[in-house]
This record gives structure tokens, sequence and C-alpha cells, in this order.
């Protein structure tokens, strides 16, 4: 049955004592005597011993509670700190306060100012000037501008970790940002560069941070292949071999790469750890090349028209990399084969099948004698077209898939018809589902509320229950549900229309 709800820590009970008692009692001295009265760059007050964790959980517990304020700000940012996430209260971000993290925070090294749009770039380059220990820095859909990418560059050596997705950097700031150009040092040192959604940063500047950062591992923007296969063939031209790269993403906010990057793939990302491909490219030279990357961990495959079919499209791929798969995600297809998926990624954590339109299912009755998903964590099936109640793959599909999943905590079911309460209870006698913590159906029309309590009843962890349009499952079902979690002391949220 789900956990019962546990008496809050110390900690927390800490925090919310803390952030009651704010103004009238930690901060009351302060606001009387000295708020808007004295600009005050250094005081000693009453959090000056907490560490960096504390303060960030007291800090979010007030942007919670809404009674964060800059008073706030002034007494619980100190010289100690070095780890500071302001993104969540970015209202209350001024120069002002920026100007303190300047002055007091000389041993941060994390710091996360996004969505902080009141702020003003030359607020930002001053602050990043007195901050030369950061390996850390978020300025997503801030007015991060080229100048402040100068300061950075000239400054923050050791970053590794920078976010500069929607803000108003152009070539130039990457060029300041890399080295190479007029900048005499740069961030040779970045391991991650987020620079989506930047408009003003073309191919060229994508190039310069590919040949200027040896150790990028990950590279954010919608030119990165194109800049890839640029760069190949730049070299090629010349004569030369391009060296490969480091990267572990072949795409960006799950935009399919194009068929140009496929044919090189393996040459100039070896270490690709995660890709999002269209199946009909599927065959030929580009299946050899994508085969070939042996650290693939993540594979998003899209199926808009059954040029290649499953079997000859993506089972042999699975073959050559599905043991290193960690996650897999498919989307649109109509003749998947569960049993397949499941013997070539025996380490499969996460399985997302999406718009699908049908499952095929060959040698069901030897998979019943071996384990599959065993190691699987997160399942989640949508069917685009409401399955016919005669169609039998579906639900043999999803008791391959969940009688053996001991180690699954995320579940959720949309529109299948075939997901019934026979099901459902043949499922849960196989599989106490002991780790389970969110559960979802979504219009599923053919289940009831007395399976849904036989998994309430049951030894698992669930923490999150969701019935969205299941037409079987009634107000009195919820109702009750809803008592049975308050008499037990469930720590269960439920959500039911």
């Amino acid at each position: 049955m789900p956990q019962r709800s546990s008496p809050a820590t110390l900690k927390h009970l800490s925090i919310v004592s803390i952030a009651t008692h704010m103004d009238n009692l930690w901060a009351a001295d302060y606001i009387h005597n000295y708020l808007d009265q004295y600009n005050f760059w250094y005081i000693i007050g009453p959090f000056d011993t907490l560490p960096s964790h504390l303060i960030q959980e007291l800090i979010e517990f007030l942007v919670q509670k809404r009674q964060l304020g800059r008073r706030h700000l002034h007494l619980m940012i100190h010289q100690h700190l070095e780890s500071l996430h302001l993104g969540k209260c970015s209202s209350c971000m001024t120069d002002a306060i920026i100007k303190l993290v300047q002055i007091r925070c000389k041993k941060l090294k994390k710091l996360d100012l996004s969505r902080c749009n009141r702020l003003t770039s030359y607020a930002m380059s001053m602050a990043l000037s007195y901050l030369p220990k950061l390996v850390y820095l978020n300025l997503y859909s801030t007015n991060c501008t080229d100048e402040v990418l100068g300061t950075i560059g000239a400054i923050c050596v050791h970053l590794r970790d920078l976010n500069i997705c929607k803000t108003h950097v152009t070539d130039k700031g990457i060029v300041s940002l890399c080295g190479g150009g007029d900048s005499v040092r740069g961030c040779r040192k970045l391991v991650s560069l987020d620079v989506s959604f930047s408009p003003k940063v073309t191919i060229k500047g994508v190039k310069h941070a590919l040949r200027q950062l040896p150790n990028l591992r990950q590279l954010l923007h919608n030119d990165v292949c194109d800049a890839l296969v640029a760069l190949h063939e730049e070299a090629f031209k010349e004569g030369k071999t391009a060296p490969p790269y480091q990267l572990r993403s072949g795409t960006v906010n799950d935009f399919v790469v194009p068929v140009s990057f496929l044919e090189i793939v393996d040459l100039v990302c070896p270490y690709l750890e995660y890709i999002f491909v269209l199946n009909e490219n599927l065959e030929g030279e580009v299946l050899h090349h994508i085969s070939r990357l042996t650290r693939l961990r993540n594979l998003s495959v899209s199926c808009t028209d059954s040029v290649v079919p499953f079997s000859e499209g993506l089972v042999p791929l699975l073959n050559s990399v599905g043991h290193g798969l960690e996650t897999l995600t498919l989307y649109g297809y109509d003749d998947i084969d569960v049993i397949a998926i499941g013997q070539s990624c025996p380490n499969l954590q996460t399985l997302t099948l999406e718009s699908c339109r049908g499952f095929k299912l060959k040698h069901a009755q030897a998979a019943t004698s071996t384990t599959l998903f065993g190691n699987l964590k997160s399942f989640r099936l949508g069917v685009e077209v409401i399955s016919s109640t005669h169609d039998t793959a579906v639900p043999e599909s999803l008791k391959i898939i969940l009688e053996d999943s001991r180690q699954i905590e995320n579940v959720e079911i949309t529109n299948v018809d075939g997901f019934t309460d026979q099901l459902f209870r043949h499922v849960l006698s196989h599989n106490s589902f002991a780790r389970l913590r969110e559960f979802a159906l979504i219009d599923c029309n053919n289940v009831t509320g007395a399976s849904i309590f036989e998994l309430l009843e049951g030894k698992n962890r669930l923490q999150r229950l969701v019935l969205l349009n299941c037409k079987e499952v009634m107000r009195r079902d919820y109702d009750m549900m809803m008592k049975t979690v308050a008499s037990q002391h469930f720590q269960l949220e439920i959500t039911w229309t």
C-alpha cells in the first residue's frame, strides 16, 4: 500500500519556524533600524553560519509561501556562500541585489540567475568580474550580452557549465567566451554550453565553439549537426582528418538530426550517448554508422511513414547498441515488437512508446520463459488510435512489459482500451509493484475502480495516482479512495476527472 505520512524532519521544521518568524524576529532589528537608511556592503547577520544548502532551502520555502523580499536577501547573502540559485526569486532580483553578491560572495562556485531579466547587462558584467571561482553559471532568459560573455571569458576561466539560452548574445560574444580571437584566455574548461534559442548565434559561432573548447561534452544549438558536417568537409578539402569531438548529444530539444550528419556520425562524434533519428533513415550506410556508436545510452526514433519496417530497421540497430541503452523512445510505430526490445535491451530503464498505432509479437511463447524488462523504472505508452477489443497484441504486450518489471517506479498508459480489469489483476498477481511511485491512466475506458483499489491495497510506495477520463472510474470510486487516504494517513495525491 502507499506510504503513510511521516513526521517532518527537524531540519524542515526549523526552516518553517525561521520563515514564519522572519520579519518579527530574525530580521526585525535590521528592518526597523537600518533598512533603506544606510547602504551596508557587509552585515554580520543571523544567517552567516548557515551553509549554502540551508540558505537555499530557506529562500525556496519563502518563495513558495510568497513571503520572500529583498530585505531577506540582504541578510541571507553572506560571504561564506559557495552556491546560490536565485532563479526562483527573479522578481526580487535587482542591480542592487547582484551588487551584494558581487561584494560579499567571493567564494561562490555556482550561481543561477535564470529568468532574472530585471538585471541589467552592466550589473551582471560587473558582478561576474568579481567571481573568478565560478564553475556553474545559469543566465537563461536574462539580459546577457556579448559584453557579459567577454567578462566571463576573461575572468571565469574555471567555468565548466554555462547556460545562455534565450539571450541576446551573438557570434562575437561566443568568440570572446571561448577565446581564439582577440580574447587572451577564454573558458577553455567548458564541458556544457547551452546557446539554444539565441537567434543571433549562427553556425559560424557554433563552429568556433567546437574548435576552441576541447572538453565540450554538450553543446546545445540548432546548428550543431550542420556545424559538425561543415567542419568535417573543410578538413576533407584540406586533406586532413577532422578530430573526433567529445560531444555526448547529437541533437537539441528533440530535433531530428539530418542525414548528412548521420553519414559521418561515428567519425565526428564516436562518444554520442543520445541521438534522435527518423525511422526512414535506418537503412544502408546510415544504419551502419549509427550501429557503431558503442556508447549510446539514449535513443529516440520517430516513424512518420512506415518506409522501413520495425523488424528491418530498428531491430538490427537494437541488436548492435541495445545492450548499452538505458532510455528508448519510439514515436508513431505501427508494428512494435516488445519482445525484440526486451531481448535486445536488457539494461533498459526508461521505455516510452508514444503515438503508437499497433504491435506485433513474434515468438511470444518462447519469451515467457525469460525475464524481460527486469531493470525498467519508467514506462509510458500512448496509443494514437483506440485499439480494437479483438486486437490481442496490445494487452499481451502490456503483460510482457509489466509482469517482470520489478523495479518499475513510474507508469503512464494513455488511450488503451485493451487495458482491462482482468489484465490489471493478472499483472498485479505477478508483480506487486513494490517500488511504484506514480501510476497514471488516461482515457482507458475498460478499467474500473475495483482494480484500482487492489493497487492501493498492494505493497508499493505509491505517491501519485492519476485517473483522467477513464469512464468506468466513477465519482464514488474517487470519494472512497480519498476517504481511504485520509483514514490510513497515506502520503498519496490522487487526480481524477
